[in-house]
């Protein structure tokens, strides 16, 4: 299945439509959602949707984040972002936590309005804002291998069990490789490269939350693969990664041989699996590519009939599930031999766009959850605008003709 410019349309703007009427695209400064982690993937949604839509509300929700989040840096933890939650604080003074991930997911929304408008007078303060806060955490958060912690968190620095924290290192390291691509400071990159084989060898099934089986497999799946994809598609990131294996694991547990077979499938097919393909091998290079493989198979193994993937064990968890998309089609189109990934971003993007997907998700009334449609159908309105631009232009056409569908 490809994707489909009527399907993705509709979806877009929907999204848009929910969006640009929503409290984040107001020039009021109140926090539009509790969390501003969950903003950034409005905001990286809104970026891509600009040239989709041509509405210059979408680059003024970019801007309006970027100014809050430079406004408010250090207020919340030293060079830290605010993230909306976590400011009690113990005897000491001490927040309650001022995690690296979530700070790194808020950079990465950042950086990707730097990327979408270039143009814009702001954006070489806003590239020292990311700059401030990438240099805080190389230096207050890493382990002696370069590998990164969880941050502030209970009151405290990098506590005992969360010296590595696999979804710090995962989206920190998007940060770094995201930010040295613009800006060309190639340091960035090589502090990269410990953060990658981290996320390409730790044992992700056995975390300190038990986060694949309490929770959702696809927490754990969507945030890594953003450090993993990041690191695939940058030439940089390769020439880097072509090294032996330098055993940078000190407080996880690292993965032990894979079985191919999720335990949880439950379409299961006889086919060729990705993973099957891929030696281990001794470089971190190799180990990233056969992470990402055994990551394709599970979606490939648990998507269900009508696009979802197998149901979370616990049901909040589905929220995080619709950036599924749009992750796997920028591996689609950004890494090599992972095209065949536009068929399941395609099969999820039809179930997002129908009644079904907006009960199942919540979206439009859980905001996270459609950040990340709303990210993911802007991923593939990119992609079908490039391939077809004619045929772009008519699905919009006819959904905006329509009009009922925008509701």
């Amino acid at each position: 299945m490809q994707l489909d410019p009527n399907v993705t349309a509709r979806g877009l703007v929907k999204l848009w439509n929910y969006f640009s009427h929503h409290i984040i695209a107001s020039p009021g400064m109140a926090h539009p959602m509790q969390a501003c982690f969950e903003e950034s993937y409005v905001v990286s949604g809104a970026a891509r949707a600009m040239d989709l839509l041509e509405d210059a509300r979408m680059t003024a929700i970019c801007r309006r984040f970027n100014k809050r989040q430079m406004q408010y840096q250090g207020v919340h933890w030293p060079d830290m972002y605010d993230m909306g939650y976590g400011y009690n604080t113990d005897a000491k003074g001490m927040v309650n936590c001022s995690c690296v991930a979530d700070n790194a997911s808020t950079a990465n929304g950042i950086l990707e309005g730097v990327r979408c408008f270039p143009h814009l007078p702001e954006n070489q303060e806003v590239l020292a804002s990311v700059k401030r806060f990438i240099d805080h955490c190389l230096e207050k958060y890493l382990t002696n291998k370069g590998v990164m912690g969880v941050g502030v968190l209970n009151h405290k620095v990098n506590p005992a069990g969360m010296e590595e924290y696999w979804c710090a290192n995962a989206l920190f390291a998007a940060t770094l490789i995201r930010y040295a691509s613009i800006t060309g400071e190639t340091k960035y990159y090589d502090a990269a490269v410990p953060l990658v084989e981290y996320i390409s060898t730790y044992n992700y099934k056995q975390t300190l939350w038990e986060e694949w089986s309490k929770s959702a497999p696809q927490q754990i799946l969507i945030y890594t693969a953003e450090g993993l994809i990041a690191a695939l598609a940058s030439p940089e990131m390769k020439k880097r990664l072509q090294v032996p294996l330098r055993n940078v694991i000190q407080y996880s547990k690292p993965a032990g041989p894979e079985v191919v077979v999720p335990a949880q499938a439950p379409n299961l097919e006889k086919v060729e699996l990705a993973a099957t393909h891929q030696t281990l091998g001794d470089t971190i290079w190799s180990r990233l590519v056969a992470r990402f493989a055994e990551f394709n198979d599970w979606f490939h193994q648990n998507q269900m009939a009508d696009g979802s993937f197998e149901h979370p064990a616990n049901d909040h968890f589905r929220c995080y599930e619709p950036l599924v998309a749009g992750l796997l089609l920028d591996a689609a189109v950004r890494t090599e031999g992972n095209a065949w990934l536009e068929s399941i971003a395609a099969k999820q993007l039809r179930f997002m766009a129908t009644n079904g997907g907006k009960l199942y998700y919540g979206l439009y009334a859980n905001d996270f959850a459609s950040g990340m449609a709303f990210l993911s159908f802007a991923t593939a309105g990119e992609i079908l605008k490039k391939r077809d631009p004619a045929a772009w232009t008519a699905a919009l056409a006819g959904v905006f003709d329509r009009g009922e569908d925008m509701w």
